[in-house]
């Protein structure tokens, strides 16, 4: 059974003595729990212990993606990138639609009908764009996103970037994002692929001749225009690959299941046979069969080394105030680590929270252009890093990473 979620941790400005106060409260925040900021009943991640299956086409073609790319992943990770009230809630890009997967356990009641679904303009939701009307919206998946343009459940942005904008800017209300994130952003969305994708996959006569043609299959991607089913809304018909992973289905996941959303469709007029057959082939396109990967200390300290390079390039690009900027992303991605850990773990806690205090002072001394000294402070802190995982790990079992490791037990027992 997934562990609840640790005990919020007090505020550590107090404990960072001569850093400045934005910093400072960016990096108490990251230990903070968000949920405390949500409507009781929230919930905003996809699982607890297990992430959603990463599908990264750099990674499927035996590459590592590039420095954009993978600026791009901290980015998306970052509730900083969707404003002021997002940062505060644990909202972003990935909360949504994590690792590209739509995200459906994503719940916030009063703006959430059922899970997955978010009325983005609902006052729990975004109280600046109240619109009074209650119009929830399924998560879409991204899986492939570079290419399914164009965007938007009705296909009204023609570009990734556009429609990114619109995300940060109106559906969150946050500040536009600078070009330099904004491009970033929008590579590693584009490095969204799909799991356990066969293109190979056969569809027989039922799938060709009533579904081919708007929803594509393993080979061909779904027709760009948008169409009225039968709901009264125009909307762009989805690929249908990694359909397992993404139920409940439609714009507004009024279909608990494949057929529910076949059946919606207007004037089908489709024998039973015909129709089951379709269904069955409709199935077998979008079955997945790695649905989640256990999250492991070791996977997000990984993640972690891999994110304080992208500070480090800055310091060489001596662009101090670059590199505070993704420090304040970075530190809330140790916040993620932190959280993970029980209180009881106090220990493990405690140095997580040394990491965060470290990385402030090497921004810091960025700041004041001294990029040789921060530089020597950051590789002092990768290699903390390392030299603490021994203590992390005899504290692993009062975390959430104990779960994952149990839960990937078990998936290879049966």
């Amino acid at each position: 059974m997934s562990r609840p979620l640790p005990r919020p941790l007090y505020l550590l400005s107090g404990l960072i003595v001569g850093l400045c106060v934005l910093l400072t409260s960016q990096i108490a925040a990251s230990q903070e729990d968000p949920l405390k900021w949500l409507p009781p009943g929230s919930r905003i991640e996809a699982t607890l212990s297990e992430y959603p299956a990463r599908a990264v086409i750099t990674e499927q073609r035996g590459g590592t993606p590039g420095h954009l790319a993978r600026l791009g992943e901290l980015v998306f990770r970052s509730p900083l990138t969707l404003g002021r009230d997002a940062a505060r809630r644990g909202l972003s890009c990935d909360a949504c639609h994590t690792n590209g997967a739509a995200n459906t356990a994503f719940m916030i009641p009063g703006a959430s009908d059922q899970p997955g679904n978010i009325d983005l303009t609902h006052r729990e939701f975004h109280f600046r764009e109240d619109d009074g009307i209650d119009n929830p919206v399924n998560i879409p998946s991204l899986r492939g996103v570079r290419w399914t343009a164009p965007y938007g459940h009705d296909g009204r942005f023609p570009t990734l970037r556009a429609f990114s904008h619109n995300v940060i800017t109106r559906e969150f209300g946050g500040p536009p994002l600078e070009d330099w994130l904004m491009d970033a952003l929008v590579a590693w969305q584009m490095e969204f692929g799909f799991t356990d994708r066969d293109r190979a996959a056969q569809t027989g006569k039922a799938y060709r001749a009533n579904c081919l043609s708007c929803h594509g299959d393993g080979a061909t991607m779904p027709d760009p225009q948008v169409h009225d089913i039968g709901t009264g809304r125009l909307v762009q018909a989805p690929t249908l690959l990694g359909l397992a992973e993404s139920a409940p289905y439609l714009h507004d996941g009024s279909a608990a299941t494949v057929r529910d959303a076949v059946q919606a469709h207007d004037n089908l007029g489709l024998p039973d046979s015909i129709l089951s057959a379709a269904i069955r082939e409709a199935e077998r396109i979008g079955t997945v069969t790695r649905r989640f990967d256990p999250e492991t200390l070791t996977g997000d300290l990984r993640r972690l080394d891999g994110f304080l390079d992208l500070v480090n390039q800055q310091l060489l690009d001596e662009d101090g105030k670059r590199a505070d900027r993704i420090g304040d992303m970075v530190a809330m991605e140790i916040g993620h680590i932190h959280r993970r850990f029980d209180v009881e773990a106090v220990e493990a806690r405690a140095l997580i929270r040394d990491w965060a205090r470290a990385l402030a002072r090497l921004v810091r001394t960025g700041l004041d252009r001294d990029y040789p000294g921060a530089r020597e402070q950051l590789a002092a802190l990768k290699e903390a890093i390392r030299r603490d995982l021994p203590r992390l790990q005899a504290d692993e079992q009062a975390s959430l990473y104990a779960s994952a490791a149990e839960g990937a037990e078990k998936g290879a027992d049966q």
